[in-house]
């Protein structure tokens, strides 16, 4: 299995310096590792992108992107060029979308996360009539709002949580600022979510956000592979989730890899939070990465 990270922006011949600790652990174990140059990729220079990355001349060997986040088209260009070198992402690009959007993973989901509905970004011009039929949906309960993958949390009560759906005012006023923050990085378009209260167990040193026990499994092929405390900055006593329900659901997850952050609520049970694609996932950096891809090694020979 090849390893693919993210260049410097400064310097093809380094990994991007936030994989740092990621590149280290995963050469230490053998790994072979590629390089590609993110920035061209997203300019649309795909042959640039690649340039340090040598055609396979055997027979196609599968690889692991291990890099920030990026939209689905511009995955599918980064697959597709690495397909001519007879290199396979382990997700395609419909893969990819499976983890990626929220929209896509809900119906196998539903069942264990709380209610969301959405709207796609054509729908969003200036016609708020959708939006307010999306918010009608949930009564007068607590929402919250995201695109179809990210959220702006660390700014809570300004772009992310809606106490109550049926105040149009306030609602449109955080709608309002998660789109206009957003701006060109808006993702497909708006997820609502009814907003469901965690377990706390400490607020974020810098934003005051509420930080809940949460915890974000990694799965491989839909088989479990790794488990992290999603939060980095916080003290988790030691218990450990009962994940069969977890990994029976991971068998319906149309993605070879990716993870599951799943959170315990106030009344004692744990829920689905959302799907991401494994190999944007950030891991937390007081973890144990180098058993994290020993893990994987293991797992892919």
């Amino acid at each position: 299995m090849i390893l693919i990270f993210c260049s410097d922006p400064m310097n093809k011949n380094a990994v991007d310096v936030d994989y740092e600790q990621e590149y280290s652990s995963a050469q230490s174990l053998g790994f072979m590792i590629k390089l590609i140059c993110l920035e061209e990729l997203l300019e649309g220079n795909l042959e640039k992108a690649l340039s340090k990355i040598s055609p396979n001349t055997e027979n196609y060997v599968t690889a692991l992107y291990r890099g920030w986040m990026i939209k689905p088209k511009y995955y599918e260009d980064l697959y597709n060029g690495l397909k001519k070198k007879n290199i396979l992402l382990i997700n395609d690009p419909e893969e990819y979308r499976n983890g990626h959007w929220l929209p896509n993973s809900y119906d196998k989901i539903k069942e264990f996360t709380p209610y969301s509905n959405w709207i796609s970004i054509e729908n969003l011009k200036n016609d708020w009539s959708q939006i307010y039929s999306n918010l009608s949906q949930f009564g007068n309960k607590s929402i919250i709002v995201k695109d179809y993958v990210k959220s702006r949390k660390h700014e809570w009560h300004e772009s992310f949580y809606i106490p109550d759906a049926s105040d149009r005012n306030h609602a449109a006023k955080v709608i309002k600022n998660f789109i206009d923050r957003q701006g060109d990085e808006i993702n497909e378009g708006l997820v609502f979510r009814e907003f469901v209260n965690l377990e706390r167990i400490s607020v974020h040193s810098k934003s005051q956000m509420p930080l809940s026990k949460e915890y974000r499994l990694f799965y491989f092929k839909n088989q479990f592979l790794y488990l992290f405390n999603y939060w980095e900055d916080s003290q988790y006593d030691e218990e450990i989730p009962d994940l069969e329900v977890f990994n029976r659901l991971a068998q319906t997850i149309g993605s070879s890899f990716f993870t599951m952050d799943i959170g315990k609520t106030f009344t004692g049970d744990w829920i689905v939070i959302e799907i991401g694609d494994g190999q944007v996932s950030g891991l937390p950096t007081d973890s144990n990465i180098l058993e994290f891809y020993e893990t994987i090694k293991e797992r892919a020979d």
